[in-house]
């Protein structure tokens, strides 16, 4: 599974984030080709930028100028209604939503009356929408990114001079691990803190999980830093061995027929989700409940929560970034008195550890030949022993 790994050294911009990945190798034209299904006129191109003697690249986004503002359903609208691959106007939206609700919780009004001013702008839309587009051409499934660097001081903005870092770029990540620096200027902008944190769930680390390196690429931002050069690098490689990084969704439900919620569990799985469950639980007054729960590769997140929102009518999904461990695996059928059997079989450095008839097989055969079902899991397991 390929992945990406962020590291801020000067801050995360929207441009700088588009470059990066530019520079890891996605390309310029295809990005800016892909774009254009958004509608709006624009042009975007690069330019090479030496920062403490590394190769970097800057890009620019240059669009007729503009007196309108965007609201969240504005830009929801724009991207929704693209002809943009479907995990770009997942991530897109993911990010779009973010910020609507940091700024809502900022300024005191819900996420749909926000109008994004700085943000809503055609060169701000490009870099996030674009950085989406170059993570789908990249081939990218999931991301990592290590704690983002805040400086200090004030940034003029539609509502006057703010306070830096942006009472915005706070509010987004906030439950993140973040350090402020001594750069008298703002170094992660809210475009870049929504993009990273939707991206990654939040979940910052300076240690991305082991992978082959594939390429590296290296954005710029335009001022001069004093304690860091002002780059974001990024590295694209693929996940060693059978373990990775996943999200786990949950949304508690008291209000839905068990049938519904086994439906819920049986189209999740259809759906690509690696598992998925029920776990019972106790809510508030001593109600009974149930936690609907699956697992996610990070670019099927929206997609799954959607699906669990709307098989459930729950108003809320949970999910955050786990680890998981597997082992290697494959599925053999062995040849029984009543019929063949499939056999999933577990192995930890080449050795067998876990043989397991698989119980659809192994049910309808007890049924049809009237064997206990326990010993044939035994005649099954004895069978793939002979065979081995």
């Amino acid at each position: 599974m390929s992945h990406l790994h962020f590291q801020p050294t000067g801050g995360a911009a929207g441009d700088m984030i588009l470059a990066s990945l530019i520079s890891a190798g996605a390309p310029l034209e295809e990005v800016s080709s892909l774009l254009q299904g958004l509608g709006v006129p624009f042009e975007l191109s690069s330019e090479r930028a030496d920062v403490s003697g590394l190769r970097a690249l800057h890009v620019r986004v240059t669009h007729p100028r503009e007196h309108s503002h965007r609201t969240l359903e504005d830009v929801v609208g724009l991207i929704s209604n693209s002809s943009l691959p479907r995990r770009v106007v997942e991530r897109s939206l993911a990010a779009f939503r973010r910020l609507a609700e940091a700024e809502g919780a900022v300024h005191g009004v819900p996420p749909e009356e926000v109008t994004f001013h700085e943000v809503g702008a055609v060169d701000s839309i490009v870099d996030t929408v674009g950085s989406c587009v170059a993570l789908e051409l990249l081939g990218v499934e999931s991301v990592s990114c290590g704690p983002l660097p805040l400086g200090h001081g004030t940034v003029s903005a539609a509502h006057g001079p703010l306070p830096v870092p942006a009472p915005a770029t706070l509010e987004i990540l906030k439950g993140s691990r973040v350090y402020w620096t001594e750069e008298p200027r703002e170094t992660t902008t809210p475009t870049g803190a929504a993009l990273m944190q939707s991206l990654t769930s939040g979940e910052f680390t300076e240690s991305p999980p082991p992978m082959t390196l594939r390429s590296i690429g290296y954005g710029a931002g335009t001022a001069i830093l004093s304690h860091a050069p002002n780059l974001l690098r990024a590295a694209v490689g693929e996940l060693e061995g059978p373990s990775g990084s996943l999200e786990i969704l949950e949304a508690n439900v008291d209000d839905v027929p068990g049938e519904l919620l086994g439906s819920a569990v049986d189209r999740l799985l259809e759906a690509g989700a690696p598992d998925a469950w029920l776990e019972p639980i106790v809510m508030k007054r001593g109600r009974g409940a149930y936690k609907l729960c699956a697992l996610a590769e990070s670019g099927d997140r929206e997609r799954l929560i959607s699906l669990m929102m709307r098989e459930t009518g729950t108003l809320g999904v949970r999910h955050r970034r786990v680890g998981r461990s597997v082992a290697s695996r494959r599925v053999v059928t062995v040849e029984l008195p009543y019929g063949e059997c499939r056999v999933k079989v577990g192995e930890l450095d080449g050795e067998v550890f876990s043989v397991a008839p698989e119980y659809a097989d192994a049910e309808r055969l007890s049924r049809e030949s009237r064997v206990p079902l326990p010993r044939l899991y035994e005649d099954a397991r004895a069978a793939f022993r002979a065979a081995e």
